[in-house]
């Protein structure tokens, strides 16, 4: 019986020592540069561009796995790639293998990096003259018109080609069932450079159908629209057929709130979403954009939609509705200096009663269709386009009663109109600048001057106490040499 059970542990030592050599002669062997020129041949085919790598391994618990790997795109000298990944690794089934095919039962994506630069719009052509020579000047040949024959041809033949057999689609030589992503991060650039998208902590799981189509669920910790918004742990499941992707339920927090929606995107990169905001706190939404929001409170709600195709502004339509339940913030700086000089409370901090918008999007641009805001004695409505690269060029009216002027008595000018509010006067001004900056003609308004944007040092020196007479001066007896 002892001698069965040497017999056995030696044979599966041996089997083990061949298996050992075996991984590691497979490791010699993907490690060896024909074969790493070869992969990289076949990956610079698959994705149509420049692909790096640094090198090649195999495990048993891992797969097959590509080290470094990095595809240039379209991007250009001194760019980043357009992707890169610490590594890609391949699970594959030995049986399968055995038996003639290759079915890899998961692709992982470690730490990949996408880096898109939208590519600036074509010039138009411009467009081309026909050459016509002018008697007496250059050397052009005149236009010859068009040689007709003396008699038309007796007889037409028109052969009609035998249309060319489609050849059926061949089986794939590669089945892969499952893909995942972790640990991505993703930076989209507009055309003219600037940083519109990023996405941080991607984390994708998918299935591949056998009709080649994939389903999963993918979730996103951090993002950035621009400089305002940056919703978090974005999360949903999606579905991909035939060129196009829809997420039914996209989901996110936003601050402090709730972002709710569905995206869907075609193979000619038609792109339609839907979705709804709840809850989101003013501060925090002021606090994450960069702006000051101390004494904010109030929660926003929206909903709204958008169709277009990308890289198409001018195919841009939807529209969104704002609204906002309890508001307190900051107004306009020159309302709010204003309120502090003549010590106004309500000027200072808008106490809302009402507060909505409405924005269409058209034209290549957002129209401001409606924006209210309305508290205690003053009401403040605007309307007018925002242009997709944030500069406003927005038409307001200032709505005051008949208490809020007498409070501003001696420094209102006589711009007021009558308002179609009952007891109240308006002022119509301008606003614009940027979002992030804006600008208005309000002080200039109120006051009847042309005083322009340095309001804080203005007013300041106009209602400042006059400085008192030094002390040495004061204390100086008159005649006294």
């Amino acid at each position: 019986m002892r001698k069965f059970a040497k017999y056995i542990l030696i044979a599966a030592g041996l089997a083990l020592a061949v298996y050992v050599l075996a991984i590691l002669g497979l490791n010699i062997y993907l490690q060896s540069e024909g074969l790493q020129k070869r992969i990289q041949t076949v990956a610079e085919a698959a994705a149509g561009s420049p692909v790096r790598i640094t090198g090649t391994h195999y495990t048993p618990w891992s797969g097959f796995s590509i080290t470094g790997v990095s595809v240039r795109g379209k991007s250009g000298v001194g760019q980043p790639p357009f992707l890169a990944a610490t590594s890609v690794s391949f699970r594959f089934s030995l049986l399968a293998l055995l038996q003639g095919k290759l079915v890899v039962s998961e692709v992982v994506v470690a730490n990949p990096f996408l880096v898109a630069i939208s590519a600036p719009p074509p010039p138009a052509p411009e467009p081309k003259l026909p050459e016509v020579a002018v008697p007496g000047q250059g050397t052009s040949s005149p236009i010859q018109p068009p040689e007709m024959p003396d008699h038309p041809p007796e007889a037409v033949v028109i052969t009609v080609p035998e249309p060319v057999p489609v050849p059926s689609p061949t089986p794939a030589l590669v089945e892969v069932r499952r893909i995942r992503v972790t640990n991505g991060k993703a930076q989209l650039f507009d055309s003219k450079g600037t940083l519109a998208i990023t996405l941080t902590g991607v984390e994708v799981t998918g299935e591949v159908l056998p009709d080649r189509s994939a389903l999963g669920t993918f979730e996103v910790a951090e993002t950035a629209v621009g400089a305002y918004v940056h919703p978090g742990h974005v999360k949903g499941t999606f579905t991909w057929k035939d060129g196009r992707l829809v997420i039914p339920d996209l989901r996110a927090d936003w601050a402090g709130g709730q972002l709710t929606g569905r995206l869907e995107i075609g193979p000619d990169k038609e792109i339609s979403i839907t979705g709804a905001a709840e809850g989101i706190l003013i501060k925090k939404l002021a606090d994450d954009a960069g702006i000051n929001g101390d004494g904010s409170r109030g929660s926003l709600f929206s909903k709204g939609t958008f169709h277009g195709y990308a890289g198409k502004p001018e195919t841009f339509t939807g529209r969104v509705d704002v609204s906002l339940q309890q508001a307190r913030f900051q107004p306009l700086d020159v309302i709010r200096q204003i309120g502090e000089l003549m010590s106004i409370q309500e000027l200072q901090m808008l106490e809302l009663k009402t507060a909505e918008a409405v924005f269409n999007i058209r034209d290549k641009k957002v129209i401001a269709d409606s924006i209210v805001l309305e508290s205690e004695n003053l009401v403040m409505d605007a309307k007018g386009p925002i242009g997709f690269d944030g500069k406003l060029k927005l038409q307001a009216r200032l709505h005051l009663n008949e208490r809020l002027r007498k409070d501003l008595a001696g420094l209102l000018g006589s711009n007021f109109k009558e308002s179609e509010r009952p007891g109240y006067q308006q002022m119509p001004f301008s606003i614009t600048g940027t979002v992030s900056r804006p600008k208005s003609d309000l002080l200039d308004k109120l006051t009847g001057f042309r005083i322009g944007q340095d309001v804080g040092g203005l007013l300041k020196n106009l209602f400042k106490a006059p400085p008192p007479k030094p002390k040495a001066e004061s204390n100086k007896e008159p005649g006294g040499g």
